[in-house]
């Protein structure tokens, strides 16, 4: 699940026909959505050569979208855990998933269910500052159980918390967001990735507009004001999304161009990473690649954890990286080839959590 709210100041490709061939129309129940300890790998493929030939097809019964022919341009690795393991889980009360990409900061904070999958907010970094965004009415990704020809939508504030600013005659800026999103699952059929060959999907459209606007602290009226001299920015977002089930993921998503109609970019459901079975003893820590070459990252899903300590097979300490906010990374080009142990600690010298990576 992408990050797909902006904030203040900052080769049969796509070949689509109806068939004869009777596709199941599928169901998506709370089964088929993510839960604490999902993890999977998304694609892009992102080429001038792909976008300029690919095409979201037709709506309605029986489709058939054939991408298989796509090739990565780079991929990234999403993790889903308890808000309570992170840092910011105070600011999103009702949330009880959160998900987060590898190597990147902040949290989208979710709501799931038996009946809805949604998105009460987000934790993101804006010029430096990480803030909290957090939407008076969350955002419905899906209703469930999801069916062929459902539609939702509607429009929702959100208030960015102030930060400090240097500008002449005033000292911080804060700002709200007016997200108004509608959706359709238009289409039903089968899809081919680069992964898979053939499944089954229900195709999602997708229609966002955001309106930031920034508000900006008077140092001498002590006052809060709309400030003329930056106007609201608008940002639209224009996609389509297949789901299917038992991915815990969407299974493709193709971003397109709102001025165009033209796609930019396909992802697609890509697995597990590499090395998921050896995630850690207490399943709270995931190194990843796993065989590592040139480096190894490490993710900490809990609040507490300061150190990562490095060991080779005979117990000698080789490594030891510090973590910060939850995401170490450790340089393992001097190390030989072969198995490596690490154990998690916090502040105060105590194991956390315990593991074993290899490099190649």
């Amino acid at each position: 699940m992408n990050k797909i709210y902006t904030l203040i100041g900052l080769i049969l490709l796509g070949s689509v026909s109806f068939s004869n061939y009777a596709s199941a129309q599928i169901t998506l129940t709370t089964a088929d959505m993510p839960a604490v300890g999902t993890t999977f790998v998304t694609a892009y493929d992102t080429t001038a050569t792909a976008v300029s030939v690919l095409s979201p097809g037709v709506k309605g019964a029986n489709v058939i979208w054939n991408f298989a022919s796509l090739h990565t341009s780079y991929r990234d690795t999403s993790v889903f855990v308890a808000p309570s393991s992170t840092p910011y889980a105070a600011s999103f009360a009702g949330a009880n998933l959160a998900d987060s990409v590898f190597g990147t900061p902040g949290y989208n904070y979710l709501n799931s269910s038996s009946s809805i999958l949604s998105i009460v907010g987000s934790e993101q970094n804006a010029q430096g500052y990480m803030v909290a965004v957090v939407f008076n009415t969350p955002i419905t990704e899906l209703n469930l159980p999801a069916h062929y020809g459902d539609i939702d939508g509607g429009s929702v504030v959100a208030k960015v918390p102030p930060v400090a600013v240097t500008y002449p005659g005033f000292d911080s800026a804060k700002g709200v967001i007016y997200v108004t999103y509608a959706d359709t699952i238009d289409a039903y059929g089968t899809i081919a990735t680069p992964l898979y060959s053939s499944y089954n999907t229900l195709r999602q459209k997708h229609y966002e507009l955001d309106i930031d606007t920034l508000f900006v602290h008077s140092t001498s009226g002590n006052t809060w004001q709309y400030l003329s001299l930056i106007p609201p920015t608008k940002t639209k977002v224009y996609e389509y999304r297949w789901y299917a089930n038992n991915l815990g993921s969407m299974a493709a998503m193709m971003q397109m161009d709102t001025t165009n109609k033209k796609p930019t970019s396909f992802q697609w459901y890509n697995g597990l990473p590499d090395g998921v079975n050896e995630i850690s003893q207490a399943h709270n820590t995931i190194a990843y690649p796993n065989p590592a070459t040139s480096q190894i990252n490490f993710r900490y899903s809990a609040q507490n954890a300061q150190n990562i300590f490095v060991y080779d097979i005979t117990g000698r300490q080789i490594g030891q990286t510090e973590i910060m906010n939850g995401m170490a990374t450790l340089n393992t080009t001097s190390l030989s080839s072969g198995m490596y142990f690490y154990h998690v600690t916090d502040k105060s010298g105590n194991v956390l959590d315990n593991g074993k990576f290899s490099v190649l």
